[in-house]
């Protein structure tokens, strides 16, 4: 692809051969709901962590600060003061007042992350934005993880939400001590995340180099993970980072893919993105070793509308999976997986 900088195009080569060998996964950060469509107009736009501190600040002291710059744990240090003073719930409820989950619906985007192959999706947002899109995606079958304890009994492809979710009774994790006690009280989580790390490329989309939820997340994997033979971590998105920062995320086994070098990119985070998953795409495309038909159409039914004004089509969609079955002796085990999926119930 002409529109994809020669400079990065080494790490999304290795990006795309690791995604269609099954061997990534990938960690969503506040970012990426910057992505969603609006309900209605004039909706509250997604707060920043900037955002969430100045709300906090003017919570515990009574007054706002205009123009207030916080250093990257500040935001979490307040957020421990409201709890202390006024208590969780007051909390929780100033998270789902600020972050407008409900005016805003999955973009396009969404669906064509959820669209590609990831091992597991994990993302530190409360929103409900990736769970409302894996509804229309088709291609894969992801299993909502909200609970630490329900992670025993779930298989890959997974939505992890690691810090917490609106549509669930779980704490949002948020305040300097969840961060604290997080490693503890949460450590299914975080041996969930540091196996897949073990085991697959984790890329990062949603997060800026000083973003809370990463500067703590690569602390607990790089806690237990040690340093002979790092796996590798992709930070991606457009960026505006000094030289020192990115020595510095070096020296943590980053690797920064920045999207600002694509030509035409111009400072848009959509585009940049659509260039990326455009990109892995692109290289299924041409590197369709399995022979297997391209999907496009269910291959199972909606539990949530009748079966039976859905049998015609999926019948037809398996009839031409059977005409065009690649002569494999032995199916293999994603397609055994896809198979089990589309007919257990």
């Amino acid at each position: 692809m002409k529109n994809i900088s020669p400079s990065i195009r080494p790490y999304l080569e290795e990006i795309a051969q690791c995604l269609w060998s099954k061997n990534a996964s990938i960690m969503i950060g506040a970012g990426f709901s910057m992505n969603a469509k609006p309900i209605f107009e004039n909706a509250k736009r997604f707060p920043n962590w900037q955002d969430l501190g100045n709300v906090f600040y003017k919570k515990v002291r009574g007054e706002e600060i205009k123009e207030a710059r916080y250093n990257f744990f500040d935001p979490l240090k307040l957020a421990y003061e409201v709890e202390s003073n006024f208590g969780r719930s007051v909390l929780d409820s100033i998270l789902r007042t600020n972050i407008p989950d409900s005016d805003y619906k999955p973009s396009d985007l969404h669906q064509a992350l959820l669209s590609l192959p990831w091992t597991d999706v994990f993302t530190t947002n409360y929103d409900t934005l990736l769970e409302r899109s894996a509804e229309s995606v088709s291609e894969r079958n992801y299993k909502v993880v909200v609970h630490k304890d329900n992670l025993v009994h779930s298989v890959p492809p997974r939505i992890v939400k690691l810090h917490g979710c609106f549509s669930a009774s779980t704490p949002l994790i948020i305040s300097e001590e969840d961060y604290r006690t997080y490693p503890q009280k949460y450590a299914p989580f975080v041996n969930t995340v540091q196996q897949t790390l073990l085991e697959n490329t984790l890329c990062l989309i949603g997060f800026s180099g000083d973003d809370p939820n990463f500067l703590q997340w690569i602390g607990w994997i790089r806690d237990n993970l040690g340093e002979e033979s790092p796996p590798k971590i992709y930070l991606i998105g457009l960026f505006d980072l000094s030289d020192a920062q990115i020595k510095l995320l070096a020296k943590r086994y980053i690797v920064v893919v920045d999207l600002s070098e694509c030509p035409d990119v111009e400072g848009d985070h959509q585009v940049a993105l659509e260039r990326f998953f455009n990109y892995l795409l692109s290289r299924k495309k041409e590197d369709n070793r399995l022979g297997w038909p391209e999907k496009n159409g269910k291959l199972n039914p909606d539990l949530n509308i009748n079966k039976t004004i859905q049998t015609e089509g999926i019948v037809k969609r398996w009839k031409y999976e059977r005409l065009h079955y690649p002569q494999w002796l032995i199916v293999p085990e994603d397609r055994r997986q896809n198979l089990w999926i589309s007919t257990k119930n």
